[in-house]
């Protein structure tokens, strides 16, 4: 059986970067703005048969949230548009990726590898011999800010949803048909909404997919050919707060005639949707409500799911409250809390209302147990008011007593509640309960805190304090309720571990003693050195420069693996912190044995001070030298060497498979330009306008040849990531020439473009005197490789993945010396082409 050759295409929605050419030639531009996508470049994408995509939800990220209603609400904007068949059908959560041609879309997040910028791509697959498009994935950059809501320097996930499901069903970007952005445009800034399709998306599905819509959207799917619809497809609800609830909602079902029965279900908020009629014949128009009594603000989204015979569709439904508004009462505190003895009376609280000035309140006392013990003062008033809450425990049994005061003003209702404890007789009552120190393994110095004794309901008492272990120590250790005593813990002598003892207090009138649980961790200590503090593009041992992306090495340096996950980066990230000259530095990772960092904007001088804290444990100070730039490249493995990380100008990498063309323009990612001539706060992303640019001059080099410079400076929408715009050198004498940026003179670490380049070897270590098969995994890879060692050049088999791998097998003769001994990859059919980056093999004398 002959097997069909299978296109792939990717395609990427950016944040904004410098002014290039579109990624898309005018001269594919349809009548109305959109265009069409290609395989290669070359062969256009044909329509899918049956126009339309069942549709997965990565279960872990978008199931029963705001990016699942977000999802819903992209699918039905393709799905309903007038004059098109094509419809995507939600058909359930996934937790499985993508399996290749499965001829079905799942959205997942995460899951590729996303070159600096993109936030999302979608990869589709075609039919070689036809084009037809046969199947769609989309994948979102789990380390983009991208939320349903977003604010500055964050990204609408919903506007890039609609923008990769256009990709998904074949259309491509229109930057290069239009004057300006719409859906399609291959850039988006931060917070900007386009969560509707304009009419050169309406033209290019209609284009695509002619005839009427099926109305699937958010959901569809069963059998039954499409008899059954609904319209719309989804439903949104929007309100506030203890206001009035949103208004009804109608929904018509329409199908084959015959019996129809509908079920509302909600992901989030409890039981807030209702349906009226529930069943009946078809066609009908059915009323949808919700309530909102008892639900906060935020979203909360549901689903109405029709059945009719064998055929089914799902309509989405999405709830929106708002927080109320300021003029309706509001209660300072929101609760209170009662101590009282039996038969004694008990503080009076104050209860601050706040409102619309001058609004009539009413205040009511409600008791669920032990009779009227609660009473308001006064009972009503004018807003602003304090009203007095009065207990009366004297009629009340020893327990725990609960009501509740209810203000009323105008349409609205403030519940306070309110809780009384009576005892027979007073106790101690001590806060903290318990205490936590930390301190580092050979200090000396003592770590304290505060506990607070007090009576029960105020009662006056002596008391004692007693430890149980000789590291822990209180000061005073007696005294008269309610007082405060110091408790410290003195970590001298002890070994890095966790111990923990009781501090007694007892009060000698009562019979019982109460004891406070004490922790002390004595931590081994933070350490690094100068050495381990590296640019995290390159590796290299490079002096400091201001907004430079650097990676620090060392011991202890966190008690917890942490990533930042939104801007502005913070400066304390899992209780882990960095301080530069004084300054605190943003954080973008950190684990126990590394942190990435980013430097503070205004560093200067020649050498500067650095620290690092875990949680109260801090390291010495380390000086290291600064520089006005200290650039490095990131490249594709993200070890500093090997292919560079380069992009054409439609962002997709340049690799073996895509080259760099001569007089292509094309952009490299790095860190250490210093400077910028527009500063960006530190933790913030750079800006797209105006562009942040280097004041320090710099050059590309293309095997020797200058690039002519279009951009250097700061990447919109990221912090400490650099970004560099170039056109290669009109001619070129490698597919794969070996590059270098200079910056003020200083050239970066070499890189290639698209070259091989290596991550490891397998086995690490092998057997003296031995032949040793080996394994090296890579990328760029040619299918003619050689693994070079001692200036041989030895045969190796290619086997393609995610990462390549290369087998080979060295003879005992090259292995005969214990000792380092390098492996390159080079293509054996271009001996010119530039040798991949090394890697290290050790031959023992022993095993490993």
């Amino acid at each position: 059986m002959a097997r069909l050759a299978v296109f792939v295409l990717v395609l990427a929605l950016i944040v904004p970067a410098a002014e290039l050419p579109s990624d898309v030639p005018q001269l594919f531009c349809q009548p109305g703005g959109f265009v069409v996508s290609r395989f290669g470049g070359a062969v256009q994408v044909q329509p899918k048969a049956g126009a339309s995509f069942n549709v997965f939800f990565d279960a872990a990220a978008y199931q029963s949230n705001a990016f699942d209603a977000a999802l819903r609400a992209a699918m039905s904007s393709w799905s309903t548009v007038d004059g098109s068949a094509w419809s995507y059908n939600f058909a359930g959560y996934s937790n499985a990726a993508p399996s290749g041609s499965d001829g079905q879309m799942t959205v997942v997040r995460g899951g590729q590898s996303f070159p600096p910028g993109v936030l999302a791509v979608t990869i589709f697959r075609g039919v070689g011999s036809t084009g037809e498009l046969i199947d769609s994935d989309i994948f979102f950059n789990s380390n983009a800010p991208i939320t349903t809501s977003p604010g500055a320097g964050e990204y609408d996930f919903q506007s890039i949803a609609l923008h990769e499901m256009g990709h998904g069903l074949g259309l491509d970007h229109n930057d290069a048909c239009l004057p300006t952005p719409t859906v399609m445009h291959s850039t988006i800034g931060g917070a900007v909404q386009r969560r509707s399709l304009l009419p050169a998306e309406v033209e290019g599905v209609r284009f695509l997919y002619p005839g009427s819509p099926s109305g699937g959207g958010g959901g569809g799917g069963g059998s039954g050919g499409g008899i059954l619809s609904a319209s719309p497809s989804s439903l949104l609800f929007s309100g506030t707060v203890g206001a009035a609830v949103p208004p009804t909602r109608t929904l018509s079902i329409s199908g084959s005639s015959g019996a129809w029965s509908a079920v509302a279900s909600t992901d989030t908020g409890g039981d807030w949707l209702r349906l009226s009629p529930d069943s009946g014949t078809l066609p009908v128009v059915l009323e949808a409500s919700v309530l909102t009594g008892g639900l906060g603000p935020g979203t909360y989204t549901g689903r109405i799911h029709i059945t009719a015979g064998t055929s089914a569709a799902d309509v989405s439904v999405s709830l929106n409250l708002s927080p109320p508004p300021a003029n309706i009462v509001q209660a300072s505190p929101a609760s209170l809390l009662f101590e009282a003895l039996r038969g004694a009376a008990s503080t009076p609280q104050d209860v601050r209302l706040t409102g619309s000035g001058g609004a009539s309140w009413r205040a009511t006392a409600v008791t669920t147990s032990g009779g009227p013990w609660l009473t308001p003062s006064p009972d009503s008033g004018t807003l602003p008011s304090t009203l007095v809450v009065f207990v009366s425990p004297g009629g009340l049994n020893p327990g725990v007593y609960s009501g509740r005061i209810v203000v009323t003003s105008g349409d609205t209702t403030r519940e306070i509640p309110v809780q009384v404890e009576v005892a027979s007789q007073s106790r101690l009552v001590l806060a903290p309960a318990q205490f936590s120190f930390t301190a580092p393994a050979g200090s000396t110095a003592l770590v304290c805190s505060s506990l607070r004794i007090a009576g029960f309901a105020g009662a006056l008492l002596d008391w004692t304090a007693t430890p149980s272990a000789s590291w822990l120590a209180v000061n005073p250790g007696s005294g008269r309720s309610p007082a405060s005593t110091t408790v410290c813990a003195n970590p001298a002598g002890l070994a890095a571990g966790n111990y923990s003892a009781q501090l007694a207090v007892a009060a000698p009138s009562l019979s019982s003693t109460q004891n406070v649980l004490a922790l002390l961790t004595v931590a081994p200590p933070v350490t690094f050195g100068s050495s381990g503090v590296v640019n995290a593009a390159s590796f290299a041992n490079q002096p400091l420069t201001a907004g430079q992306i650097v990676s620090l090495f060392g011991a202890n340096l966190a008690s917890q693996t942490a990533q930042a996950t939104t801007f502005p980066l913070l400066t304390d990230l899992g209780g882990t912190r960095v301080t530069i000259a004084g300054v605190p530095a943003r954080l973008l990772y950190v684990s126990s044995g590394q942190i990435n960092l980013v430097t503070p904007s205004g560093l200067t001088g020649s050498t500067v001070s650095l620290s690092v804290s875990n949680g109260s444990v801090s390291s010495p100070p380390v000086v290291l030298p600064v520089a006005h730039q200290s650039p490095g490249m990131f490249t594709v493995l993200g070890n500093g060497v090997g292919a560079g990380a380069i992009t054409h100008v439609d962002f997709s990498l340049v690799t073996r498979a895509a080259p760099l063309a001569a007089g292509e323009p094309f952009s490299v990612y790095l860190t250490g330009l210093g400077p910028l001539d527009s500063p960006v706060a530190d933790g913030a992303p750079a800006p797209t306008d105006p562009l942040a640019r280097a004041t320090n001059s710099v050059r590309v080099l293309v095997d020797g040849q200058e690039a002519s410079l279009y951009f250097a400076g700061a990447a919109p929408g990221f912090a400490g990531l650099q970004v560099v715009i170039a056109t290669a050198p009109a001619t070129l004498a490698r597919r794969f020439p070996e590059m270098v940026v200079e910056v003020g003179g200083v050239p970066s670490n070499r890189f290639t473009a698209g070259g091989p380049s290596l991550l490891d070897v397998t086995p690490p270590t092998v057997r003296t005197g031995a032949d040793a098969r080996l394994t090296l995994r890579g990328v760029n890879l040619p299918a003619s490789a050689g693994v070079q060692v001692a200036g041989q050049a030895l045969p190796a088999s290619l086997a393609d993945g995610p990462l390549q791998t290369l087998s080979v097998t060295l003879p005992a003769a090259l292995l005969a010396s214990p000792g380092p001994l390098a492996l390159t990859v080079i293509d054996t059919s271009a001996p010119g082409e530039p040798a991949s980056n090394p890697v290290t093999l050790t031959v023992g004398s022993v095993a490993p």
